[in-house]
């Protein structure tokens, strides 16, 4: 089983499909001249913020404090400026949130300049592609944390794993993206909980997997077709293989013999 493109949609209510989320890498003379340019903030105080925060980025709490205070009575190239720098706030503290929790890549700016096309880039791939790679971080030997939208994978679990549902959200609708439709346990402790989940998967059987979980609302929720592509995801400098034909029995098909999977290489001049 893996997360699909169909998971991502369902649970999330994304864009499935759309403008690849692919930019040039950026030097940090360019970084501070994007900042810049779409938040309009002094170029001195973005320069010693990217070279203080490191990595092209900047802190979340620097992007707080230009903005926390700004109102509908500022005039509308603040607020824009407040629209994008919202969104680089969200989308690096949920899609693409990194081990830190604390940096945002201003490469982001790149997409977000213009608000009135930030919905027709591919938000579901890219996310996945994000998670794909932060999973694969985390199965090595001596990793202790994991980066990407948990979000996601957590209702992920919820839908396709029946021991370890949470209560449901009795404010819930169908039409509603399927993260709303539960509600958080509260466990006594954190090593009580750990250990009853390893409890949980040590006695997992077939039955306890709900392989085709949203059969029940593909009126309101479709199976795009574009869910079946075969091939790579991108996000930024992220490329990771997606094999929807491996895990046929997520869509309610027989699975058959699928294609030898892809192995993605780098490009060299």
């Amino acid at each position: 089983m893996t997360i699909t493109l169909d998971d991502v949609a369902t649970i999330l209510g994304l864009p499935i499909i759309g403008k690849s989320i692919s930019v040039r890498k950026l030097s940090e003379r360019w970084a501070i001249a994007l900042v810049v340019n779409t938040l309009e903030i002094d170029e001195q105080d973005v320069r010693h913020e990217i070279c203080s925060a490191g990595g092209n980025s900047v802190r979340l709490k620097w992007l707080r404090a230009h903005f926390h205070n700004v109102t509908d009575n500022d005039s509308i190239e603040r607020i824009a400026c407040t629209g994008r720098a919202y969104l680089l706030f969200l989308l690096c503290c949920t899609l693409f949130s990194d081990k830190t929790c604390t940096r945002v890549l201003v490469v982001y700016l790149s997409l977000l300049s213009d608000l009135m096309i930030v919905s027709s880039y591919a938000w579901r791939a890219a996310a996945l592609a994000y998670l794909y790679r932060q999973l694969g971080y985390a199965s090595r030997s001596g990793v202790k944390q994991i980066a990407g939208y948990m979000t996601l994978l957590e209702g992920w679990i919820y839908e396709h794993f029946r021991g370890f549902q949470p209560h449901l959200n009795m404010n819930y609708t169908r039409d509603m993206p399927h993260v709303y439709r539960w509600t958080p346990r509260r466990e006594s402790s954190e090593e009580t909980q750990l250990q009853a989940f390893r409890e949980e998967l040590d006695r997992l059987g077939i039955h306890d997997v709900i392989w085709d979980s949203y059969q029940s609302c593909r009126d309101v929720h479709p199976c795009h077709p574009v869910t079946f592509y075969h091939g790579c995801l991108k996000c930024l400098e992220v490329v990771e293989p997606y094999h929807p034909d491996r895990v046929l029995r997520q869509f309610g098909r027989v699975q058959t013999i699928p294609n030898p999977p892809l192995g993605p290489i780098r490009a060299s001049q």
